[in-house]
């Protein structure tokens, strides 16, 4: 019931916002995950979730859901009937997800290892398998960008097995490629300046509408802020998916979140990628 009670008062905040695009989103973050026996727990996730939202908020995007701690569950991020498409709190509810929280590194990866998100949600698991579990943009599922900001939960070797298969009308995802000993950082302003730059920040002066930080595309501001707070060989990834490899790389490059572009349909995948 408490994960329901906010749902609703979630949903009655994004109502009350006078949104600029009819583009929403929701955000899932975690610091605490001792109490699932996992290690360690996290300082920031919370922090810099609730930093994302602030921007996003101030741009004119409605609110959906936002959800922290053991309220993140795995089956938010599988797909299927009550699932990804739950009204309190599915990953493909919303235009666009940002999860901030552990992933699992590999250490090092092969082209066939999952790669997972780790929440710590009592009673529903705790690991999603995003190749063999997650699909967005199907069944009615409206999420275009998510935006997995997390361990190692998009490495490059394994792209195509674990990225290519949830690509059901999702748009853009983004995320980092990595290994045990080359990590993700815990970071408190990541997901903000990601946030920012994907937005872009406007002030009126004298009168004037001047735009002091220019929105970028989603794969440009992944670019400028994925390597913020990450060590050594850890990469910054985007992937895109279209009907022609032309329209893929061309969507991954230039797509803002605001741009209202439709759906893809086609199975050609475009990703890029910069390393630390």
């Amino acid at each position: 019931m408490k994960r329901f009670i906010g749902a609703i008062a979630a949903m009655l905040l994004s109502l009350g916002v006078a949104g600029a695009y009819a583009q929403n989103f929701s955000t899932g973050a975690v610091n605490q995950y001792s109490t699932c026996g996992i290690t360690p727990d996290l300082d920031n996730r919370l922090e810099d979730a609730k930093r994302f939202r602030d921007w996003y908020t101030q741009a004119g995007f409605p609110l959906v859901t936002r959800w922290e701690n053991d309220d993140v569950w795995n089956t938010d991020f599988t797909d299927g009937p009550g699932k990804d498409m739950d009204p309190s709190g599915g990953s493909d509810l919303p235009n666009i997800y940002l999860f901030a929280g552990h992933g699992s590194c590999q250490n090092p990866p092969t082209a066939t290892d999952p790669d997972y998100l780790v929440t710590c949600s009592h009673g529903t698991g705790m690991f999603t398998d995003i190749g063999a579990s997650s699909r967005w943009g199907n069944a009615g599922g409206r999420l275009q960008f998510a935006f997995i900001d997390a361990s190692c939960p998009m490495d490059l070797i394994s792209i195509g097995h674990n990225w290519f298969p949830p690509f059901e009308g999702l748009h853009i995802a983004t995320g980092h490629s990595g290994t045990a000993s080359h990590d993700t950082l815990d970071s408190a302003s990541r997901s903000e300046q990601f946030a920012m730059r994907t937005t872009g920040y406007q002030t009126t002066f004298l009168g004037f509408v001047i735009s002091t930080v220019p929105a970028e595309s989603v794969a440009w501001a992944w670019m400028d802020t994925g390597l913020i707070d990450v060590e050594s060989q850890v990469c910054a990834v985007v992937v895109a998916n279209d009907a022609t490899a032309d329209a893929a790389s061309h969507r991954r490059d230039n797509e803002f979140v605001f741009s209202g572009w439709g759906n893809p349909s086609g199975n050609w995948y475009a990703w890029r990628w910069v390393c630390n």
